[in-house]
């Protein structure tokens, strides 16, 4: 080139080019630049020029030189098409629309103009739309496996899962080494319900990419699903940790299914993080205020429940937390008026319904309580693993019924009383329970035969919860089996016969129910609380307590004054020793734990110490029991305060003791 001569821009183009092709973007753009500066009208320069700064990361000038090279040929649809390119990637798809559709116009047979329309619909939330240029691309070229791609993402927005899988198997049978579509696949299988089936795909997905952090995050999805909760913290602490994938929303559902397993201090950092990446990411605010709530924090609790409320006013779950935060503030009423606006936010959520049920069952509203009982098994984790027979709908014939022992002690010696309802009506009725709790159940109907394994499928056979068996045939509690309805075995009444030697009124105590802090909070109190039972003359205490709690008798200075068996009782099946005690005893005083359930059930004398705010089968208010006549309420008047309550208790022990001593 002569001195002084100005560059010539078609060589400059080749240049550019050949930087581009060895993979040198910065100096080629430069020389794109230089081309298109000095020839305003070139079309190949601004069109290279455009493509560069996209692929440069740098979509709005994209969009201003895509323009240019539009300008200069306002009928090539390519151009039409790479101005909305730009402008899609720079955030604007509502600009970006008109593009793709002017294009589309000038050759409706061009499938990028059908498939970026798409992609502009889908990002401006017109789905179907969507649905229907992504369609129209693939008529274009069925193969093409973009369009395809993104009409499974658009369908699965639609909520029409079945027509995403549809698409999904497709790509994954057009490509079957790509693990991306693997990965859709299994996240339109989780929409689906089918844990298994998505835990497969993204399994499958995994083998190809070890490190797919979204595949990562659908298996532990899956596996949280299906109750392996090892595995879930594995997978999706693997997808949490990865570089570049750290999303706050996983974080959050990381941290869910660590405080379902009570690694609460993990749990809590992982929110507090997806908290500091996202702090408007109501999703880990909601999760926090559950985390801190197990932790005994329900201050602090309602705090994030609430803040999650004032970013979106209808979120489900953040009214679901402060209805729980509530209860166990003792603010029965408030927590109520909460489950209610969750109710309107999303009135078919399995979760919001079970809630309403708890709290309907409260009030005695039995037709709508036990209809969204139901709920329970659409929970997660569920209460119970639903056999692989066929469910009975309380209609069909049927030649074996097996009614499945659910949820913990206390709801299989609750609901036990209603079996006697089934045999009656003639119904093939055995009871399947988990085999140490067999020998008790047996004593709830000798026509009833109790099983600790599933039979196999066979026609004719069936099964059905035992908490469903209300909903049924007695829905209302007055027309349930009267109390007693179980007999303590008459070996283990003489066994622990020799009680009667002991002076005065004999009371046996039970203070720590189900040490799980997500069932327990707030239902048991300390040994301690009990010390004002020990300063009254002429009462004998007895332990009912099983497991690690028992060890606080060594903690507190009445210990020697209570009667402990050790932990061989009931080592032959649960409750079959202390359904004996019980049976020698004058008064049973438990917290809200199984052994208030067997105390009733047996028809002995007893007092619950409820927390302000109880479990629902104990209501809202009142001494009364409903569901067992010999029990007697005492309720905390101040959320937490043990020590007033057993006060309470202290006094109506003593007027007991004075009239048997007259």
């Amino acid at each position: 080139m002569t001195a002084g001569m100005s560059p010539d821009p078609r060589a400059l183009l080749g240049q550019a080019s050949a930087l581009h092709r060895a993979g040198k973007l910065d100096e080629a753009l430069a020389a794109y630049q230089t081309a298109a500066r000095l020839a305003p009208r070139f079309l190949d320069a601004q069109r290279m020029l455009a493509f560069a700064l996209l692929q440069a990361g740098r979509p709005k000038e994209s969009a201003r030189a895509a323009q240019k090279a539009r300008d200069l040929a306002p009928r090539d649809p390519n151009g039409h098409v790479l101005v909305g390119a730009g402008l899609l990637l720079a955030g604007e798809p509502a600009k970006a629309l008109p593009a793709f559709e002017e294009a589309a116009r000038l050759a409706p047979g061009l499938l990028e103009a059908q498939f970026q329309a798409g992609n502009a619909l889908a990002a401006l939330g017109r789905h179907a739309a969507a649905v229907e240029r992504f369609s129209r691309a693939l008529e274009i070229d069925p193969r093409a496996p973009e369009p395809r791609m993104n009409r499974a993402t658009a369908y699965a927005r639609l909520g029409r899962d079945t027509e995403a899988l549809a698409d999904c198997e497709m790509l994954v049978a057009m490509q079957p080494w790509e693990p991306l579509h693997l990965v859709s696949k299994a996240g339109t299988l989780l929409g689906l319900g089918d844990m298994a089936g998505a835990l497969a795909a993204a399994e499958a997905a995994l083998a190809i990419a070890p490190d797919q952090a979204d595949a990562l995050h659908v298996a532990g999805q899956a596996k949280a699903a299906l109750d392996d909760q090892t595995a879930a913290i594995s997978y999706l602490g693997r997808a949490a940790a990865l570089k570049g994938a750290e999303r706050p929303e996983w974080r959050a559902r990381f941290a869910r299914v660590l405080r379902v397993n009570e690694q609460f201090e993990a749990a809590l950092e992982q929110c507090d993080l997806a908290v500091a990446q996202a702090p408007r990411l109501v999703e880990a605010l909601v999760e926090r205020a559950e985390i801190l709530r197990a932790m005994d924090r329900p201050k602090d609790a309602l705090v994030d429940a609430d803040r999650a409320l004032a970013l979106q006013p209808d979120a489900t779950f953040a009214h679901l937390a402060r209805a729980g935060v509530l209860s166990d503030l003792g603010r029965a009423r408030d927590a109520r008026t909460a489950v209610d606006r969750a109710v309107r936010a999303a009135p078919v959520e399995p979760r919001v319904l079970f809630v309403k049920a708890l709290a309907d069952l409260a009030i005695g509203d039995w037709a709508a309580g036990w209809a969204n009982y139901e709920q329970r098994e659409q929970i997660l984790p569920p209460p119970f693993t639903p056999p692989s027979l066929t469910r009975w709908d309380g209609r069909s014939a049927v030649t074996d019924l097996i009614v499945l022992g659910e949820q913990g002690i206390g709801d299989v010696l609750q609901f036990g009383r209603l079996l006697p309802l089934l045999a009656d009506r003639g119904l093939p009725v055995r009871l399947h329970v988990k085999p140490a709790l067999a020998p008790l159940a047996a004593l709830f109907d000798p026509r009833i035969p109790v099983i600790t394994q599933m039979p196999a499928d066979a026609p004719g056979t069936f099964w059905l919860p035992l908490a469903s068996v209300p909903g049924l045939f007695a829905p209302n509690p007055a027309m349930w089996p009267q109390v007693p309805y179980l007999t303590a075995p008459a070996d283990r009444v003489a066994k622990w016969s020799t009680l009667h030697d002991r002076p005065g009124l004999r009371i046996g105590i039970n203070w720590q129910g189900n040490p799980s802090r997500l069932l327990d909070i707030g239902r048991s109190a300390p040994l301690s609380a009990f010390a004002p039972l020990a300063e009254i003359p002429g009462v004998t205490l007895v332990s009912l307590q099983h497991g690690p709690a028992g060890a606080q008798i060594g903690t507190v200075p009445f210990g020697e004054r209570i009667v402990f068996f050790g932990d061989d009782l009931d080592a032959d099946g649960i409750f079959l020793d202390r359904a004996g005690v019980m049976a020698n005893l004058d008064l049973v005083i438990s917290t809200d734990t199984s052994a208030a359930h067997l105390a009733g059930a047996l028809g002995r004398p007893g007092i619950v110490a409820l927390r302000a705010a109880p479990d629902w089968r104990w209501g809202d208010e009142g001494e009364e029991s409903l569901y067992y006549p010999t029990l007697r309420l005492f309720r905390q008047t101040r959320a937490g305060d043990w020590d007033e309550l057993f006060t309470r208790i202290a006094a109506e022990v003593r007027r007991r003791v004075e009239i048997a001593s007259q």
